[in-house]
């Protein structure tokens, strides 16, 4: 071989070279954008998921009192009721009473 042509081969390979190692850098600077890509889609993901869970605990809590709520009310009810039917039954027998005492 000639000296130019060791001198073309040796400007070839440093092109070549050149070009692998762009190449290289394009390739990373791509897996690098869409590792962004991923990561950001995965945060996203999981924020989506934890709004979610958030609003089902929410509404699990929110009807669990309701629950409660009712039932103390339903109690309460119950209750009063209780005593509206005493007071109408010891009406009859209050104003009996006092009937009989003026009749005295």
């Amino acid at each position: 071989m000639s000296k130019k042509e060791i001198l073309m081969a040796i400007k070839n390979a440093e092109k070549d070279a050149a070009k692998t190692k762009s190449d290289a850098e394009s390739k990373a600077s791509a897996i690098l954008s869409e590792a962004r890509v991923k990561a950001t889609e995965i945060i996203q993901t999981s924020q989506e998921e934890t709004n979610k869970k958030s609003r089902e605990m929410i509404n699990e809590a929110r009807n669990n009192a309701q629950k409660e709520a009712d039932k103390v009310s339903n109690e309460g009810d119950a209750v009063i009721k209780n005593i509206m039917d005493k007071g109408k039954k010891d009406r009859k027998k209050a104003i009996d009473s006092v009937i009989s005492s003026f009749m005295k």
